[in-house]
C-alpha cells in the first residue's frame, strides 16, 4: 500500500545467522549458553527511543522518522506543539509503534511478548496473549465474516506459497507457478472457523498446521493507536505517514485542509519511467498523481498491484491473494480508499474493496458513508468512484 506524499525509501534488514559446531555447542552448554541468552535479554530494550527513530525540528516542525518498523518507513509531523512537548509526544508515539511491530510480527520473536511468530511456531498450544493483540484478532475475525471471506487472517500458509514462489523467480531467477495441488493442500489450514481466541481470558490455540498473518491490519491499526496517543498528549495538527498510510488530524500550519496527492500505482510499477510521470499532478490529475484529496481528519490508504510481484509467462502474479481462488486477482490495478470514521479498520477495508469484484466493492462502499473510494482499473487510466467520493476530492473529473 504506497501513497506518496513524500518520497519515501525502505530499507531492508539483513539478518545474519551465526552457525555453531556440535563440538563448541557442548563445552559452551549449559552454563555459557545461558549466560549468552541472559545478556542478549539484557541488551535487549523494546521501547527504547534513542537509536530506532530520528527526532528533529525544522522550520517549526518536529518531526519522527524511523526505518525500522513494519518493513516500511514511519514518518510523523508535528505543527505548532512547543519543542521539549513535541519531543517528548514523539517517543511516546515511537514507543506505541513499537509496541504493535513486536505484537503483530510473524517473522521474529521478542523476548518480552507473545507475538504471531510465537503463535504460528505453536499453532495447536493454548497460548497467552496480550489484550491489545487480542483486540487485533477479534476485529480479524469479525471482519472476515464482514467482508463476505475477502480478509482472512489464516490464509498465511497460501501466501507463503507465494512467496516463496515469487522469491525464486526475482531473486533465483527460476520462475513457475504453485500447482493447484499444493495451494488445494494448504488452503485445508486456512478456515478461521479453526482460530479458538477466548476474548476474556486472552488465550488462542489454532489447528495443526495453521499460521496466521495480520499484514492486512496492524499498520492501519497501529497508525489509529498512535493518532490517539498523539491526541492524548494534546497534539493539534499532526501528520502520519505510515508507509503509504496516511493518517491525519487538524489543520495545516498554513490555515488550510490537509491536502494529500495519490500517486499514479503504474508510475511506481515502472519506476517513473512512463512519460506521463515526469510531470506533477495538475488540477486534473494527469501526471505522477492520479487523484488529490483534502479534507481534516481522514485516513487515506490504497492497495494494488503494483508493488510486490513476479512475472511468469508474461503475466505479473502480485501478492494480493484471493480467498476464494488462491491466486492473486486479475482484474484491477489499484484502489485508494479514505475514510473519516472507522479509521483503524482502514488496511482491512482497502483490501476488501480491491480483492471484490468491482460491483460489489462499489455497493459495499456507498452503504457505507464513511468510506470513499476510487479503483484504476487498467493501463488507460479508467476509474470508478464511488458515490461520494467528490466530498473529498480535488479537481475531481
Amino acid at each position: 500500500m504506497k501513497i506518496f506524499y513524500q518520497a519515501m525509501k525502505i530499507y531492508f534488514l539483513t539478518v545474519m545467522a551465526l552457525m555453531m559446531s556440535s563440538s563448541s555447542l557442548a563445552t559452551t552448554m549449559p552454563s555459557e549458553a545461558l549466560a549468552n541468552s541472559a545478556n542478549k535479554a539484557a541488551l535487549f530494550e523494546p521501547y527504547r527511543c534513542e537509536g530506532n527513530g530520528i527526532i528533529s525540528v525544522n522550520k517549526g516542525v518536529i518531526s519522527l522518522h524511523t526505518l525500522k518498523y513494519f518493513g516500511t518507513s514511519i514518518t510523523i509531523d508535528l505543527y505548532g506543539e512547543e519543542t521539549n512537548h513535541g519531543k517528548e509526544s514523539l517517543c511516546k508515539a515511537l514507543n506505541m509503534i513499537q509496541k504493535y511491530h513486536y505484537l503483530a510480527s510473524n517473522y521474529s520473536t521478542y523476548p518480552h511478548v507473545t507475538n504471531i511468530k510465537s503463535i504460528n511456531n505453536a499453532p495447536n498450544t493454548t497460548q497467552h496473549i496480550a489484550p491489545e493483540l487480542t483486540a487485533i484478532l477479534a476485529s480479524s475475525i469479525e471482519w472476515n465474516s464482514l467482508s463476505n471471506g475477502y480478509f482472512n487472517i489464516a490464509l498465511s500458509p497460501v501466501i507463503d506459497i507465494w512467496r516463496a514462489y515469487r522469491n525464486d523467480c526475482n531473486i533465483r531467477g527460476i520462475c513457475k507457478l504453485p500447482t493447484a495441488t499444493e495451494l488445494a493442500a494448504a488452503s485445508r489450514y486456512t478456515h478461521i472457523a479453526d482460530i479458538t481466541l477466548d476474548v476474556e481470558n486472552n488465550t488462542i490455540s489454532m489447528k495443526p498446521g495453521m499460521s496466521i498473518d495480520l499484514g492486512g491490519i496492524a499498520k492501519g491499526w497501529m497508525a489509529e493507536k498512535v493518532y490517539d496517543q498523539l491526541k492524548s498528549d494534546g497534539m493539534t495538527s499532526f501528520m502520519i505517514n505510515a508507509g503509504g498510510n496516511i493518517r491525519h488530524f487538524g489543520r495545516h500550519p498554513e490555515g488550510r485542509e490537509f491536502v494529500t496527492a495519490i500517486e499514479d500505482p503504474e508510475c511506481k510499477k515502472y519506476n517513473y519511467q512512463l512519460d506521463k510521470c515526469q510531470s506533477q499532478a495538475g488540477l486534473y490529475h494527469d501526471g505522477l498523481y492520479h487523484e488529490i484529496v483534502k479534507g481534516e481528519d481522514l485516513t487515506i490508504v490504497s492497495s494494488g498491484n503494483y508493488l510486490h510481484y513476479f512475472t511468469f509467462d508474461g503475466k505479473d502474479y502480485h501478492h494480493i491473494i484471493d480467498p476464494k481462488t488462491l491466486f492473486p486477482k486479475e482484474e484491477g490495478i489499484s484502489v485508494s480508499t479514505v475514510l473519516d470514521s472507522q479509521h483503524i479498520f482502514a488496511d482491512v477495508i482497502s483490501t476488501t474493496l480491491f480483492l471484490m469484484p468491482i460491483n460489489e466493492a462499489l455497493k459495499f462502499v456507498n452503504n457505507n458513508e464513511y468510506i470513499k473510494a476510487v479503483w484504476y482499473l487498467d493501463s488507460s487510466g479508467n476509474k470508478v468512484y464511488s458515490n461520494n467520493f467528490h466530498e473529498v476530492s480535488v479537481g475531481n473529473k
